[in-house]
């Protein structure tokens, strides 16, 4: 057997006796316990190797080319062996030469578990004359080089077989070995988990960098959770070159079990220090994990009031028993003001002024206000968040908001409250608002319709990219009522459902599924606002259609319905990292009753743009009931 204590990089090899690595860590190894690598050589590559005369004496030049089969082991030869490069230069054949190249290879082909290769020289002696024909003018040109012969020297390299790897030891000290002898279920549990998760199990061929990683990933799920200062502290790699087989020892001490103690806080000027304490953060005495730090420090990063937060411990054993927590912030700016420009096919330009303010009335009260004029709506609003607290956000605020599509024209006053409260996955939502709606329906009388409306909703959402997600799914449901004995005009109660799914297929292209579907639960539409009414189509909804066109059809204008419902299947094709083009089929309607619903379809195709807020989409649809393409785009620019 011979013991292999470590892999080395490709920068440099450490090599003993005949040029095989011993890989090395904690205990050195003697060269003479190491057996010589097998290597099959021609009589020329032996003398060379020898330093032979004749070698030395004819000053021979040339070329290495690497002869093997086209493997994964056989790139890496080519990629870090200069001499195999097709940009590489001749030089003097030496058996100093010839001697580190059969060391560079057997060292490479080590760290992918190839111990025995057979490496063969060929050509050492005969001139290659087709291959040097270009060069015989440069070289007659040169009186210096008449009696110097270029070459063409040919590599033949079998790796053989490959080491596999027979038995794994995994070997535990430290406050983790005392909880398994005491025979704590958690920590066996545990113990079985780090096996199965052992990276370089039996079976598998042995190579250096999965060596490596899977010591790494040994110490580091060790380290996020108890045991942060957990280390390795013997490993070995027992190879055994003629038989092919390898066994793995490494013994870990965990160290002691981390403790959390204080909070010390830099970087807090602008914001009191008790704003922390409403983003969930660590107890004193509770056992430290990372990803509890983690999503500390997700939470402060996500607020409004900080740019740059990193929270971390020193893991130093003497501290286990209360280790502090450090928490380095970098403050936002406590006010804004932003302008912007955009366009959507769905309501025209628009330009807006944005203020807000993180600080109001030095009470780390968020207010978000904003006045956006478009072609086809304008509004103003402003709303004010309060610092969350158990995972809750309230806020409360006021809009005014002008519309004028598909020639229906209205003016929407409210004012509401609501709480948003997020558990995982789930984010809860309750409401409470006061709408007061005048409406105008051309060729019809005005409307004014009240309403105190109460919501709650709920979305359960598992993405892989809150942004541009390529996996995952979204599950959303809406219930709002409003009783014509509290302040409202008509009683009614509405529900809406929405279900999104992304499908990755292939590296980087997905397939996107979405369906909705709303019902209103009333005697009739009247005194029911507009917002509480379906209205479909437009970039977001069934393309091909106009902006909201799709719903309860007037002589010259469209409203909103008691039922919804629409569909669509969409393939988006990555060109690269920036663009990429899609196909989709969309279908849906708006109407007053299931027994007017009628589907509307379209099909289309489009371009993609990706951006750090998601994809920006152009998309041509054609709509099968209108016989009409539209193109549907939109982009915002803020400065």
């Amino acid at each position: 057997m011979m013991p292999i204590r470590k892999c080395l990089g490709f920068s440099g090899w450490l090599l003993y006796a005949a040029a095989i690595p011993v890989f090395a860590q904690e205990k050195p190894v003697l060269p003479a316990a190491i057996p010589l690598a097998q290597t099959q050589a021609t009589p020329e590559s032996e003398s060379a190797a020898d330093g032979d005369a004749d070698v030395v004496v004819r000053r021979t030049s040339g070329r290495f080319r690497l002869q093997a089969a086209n493997t994964d082991w056989a790139s890496l030869l080519r990629e870090h062996i200069a001499e195999f490069s097709g940009s590489s230069e001749a030089q003097n054949i030496t058996p100093g030469l010839i001697r580190r190249l059969r060391q560079d290879i057997s060292g490479i082909l080590a760290t992918e578990g190839y111990f025995s290769p057979q490496i063969e020289f060929r050509n050492l002696d005969d001139v290659d004359t087709a291959a040097n024909s270009n060069l015989n003018s440069n070289l007659n040109s040169n009186s210096a080089n008449t009696n110097v012969t270029e070459k063409v020297i040919e590599v033949v390299v079998d790796a053989g077989q490959r080491t596999g790897i027979e038995n794994v030891t995994l070997t535990f000290q430290g406050a983790f070995a005392d909880a398994l002898a005491a025979d704590d279920a958690i920590a066996k549990q545990r113990r079985v988990a780090l096996i199965e998760d052992w990276g370089l199990g039996v079976g598998q061929f042995f190579r250096e960098s999965d060596w490596r990683d899977a010591k790494t990933q040994l110490t580091e799920t060790l380290r996020s959770d108890v045991y942060a200062a957990a280390r390795i502290t013997d490993s070995a790699a027992n190879v055994d070159a003629d038989y092919h087989r390898a066994d793995l020892q490494v013994e870990v001490d965990s160290g002691p079990p981390f403790f959390l103690g204080e909070l010390r806080v830099t970087g807090l000027q602008r914001y009191p220090q008790w704003l922390l304490d409403r983003y969930q953060p660590p107890v004193r005495g509770e056992a430290y994990s990372r990803s509890r730090l983690l999503e500390f420090q997700r939470n402060l990063q996500n607020s409004p009031y900080f740019g740059t937060v990193a929270v971390s411990i020193d893991p130093d054993p003497e501290k286990a028993s209360a280790v502090p927590v450090e928490v380095n912030l970098i403050e936002r700016k406590a006010r804004d003001l932003s302008f912007g420009v955009g366009y959507s096919s769905n309501t025209g330009f628009r330009g807006e002024i944005a203020y807000r303010d993180r600080d109001i009335l030095e009470k780390a009260w968020d207010l978000r206000s904003a006045i956006r004029i478009e072609q086809k709506r304008q509004l103003g609003y402003a709303d004010i968040y309060l610092p969350p607290h158990d995972n809750k956000l309230d806020s409360f605020g006021v809009i005014v908001d002008r519309q004028d599509v598909s020639g229906v024209k209205s003016l929407r006053n409210a004012v509401g409250i609501k709480r948003t409260n997020t558990h995982g996955h789930i984010e809860q939502r309750l409401a409470l608002k006061l709408i007061r709606e005048r409406k105008e329906v051309e060729g019809e009388d005005d409307s004014v319709s009240k309403a105190l409306v109460a919501s709650v909703g709920w979305t359960w959402r598992d993405v892989d990219n809150a942004f541009a997600p390529r996996r995952g799914e979204i599950y959303q449901f809406d219930l709002d009522v409003s009783e014509k004995a509290l302040l409202s005009d008509q009683r009614f109660i509405r529900s809406y459902g929405k279900y999104q799914r992304w499908i990755p297929v292939g590296r980087t292209d997905s397939i996107i599924l979405r369906a909705e579907a709303g019902q209103v639960f009333s005697p009739k539409n009247e005194g029911i606002p507009e917002d509480y009414l379906f209205r479909t189509g437009g970039s977001s909804t069934v393309r091909g259609y106009a902006y909201q066109s799709l719903g309860v059809q007037h002589p010259s204008a469209v409203t909103g319905g008691r039922v919804m419902g629409v569909a669509s299947a969409e393939y988006v094709h990555w060109l690269n990292s920036t663009w990429g083009v899609a196909s989709f089929v969309d279908a849906g309607d708006a109407a007053d009753s299931w027994k007017d619903f009628s589907l509307r379809k379209s099909l289309g195709v489009g371009g993609r743009y990706n951006t750090p807020a998601g994809p920006i989409a152009l998309d041509l649809a054609y709509g099968l009931q209108t016989r009409k393409a539209r193109l549907d785009f939109s982009i915002a620019i803020a400065f």
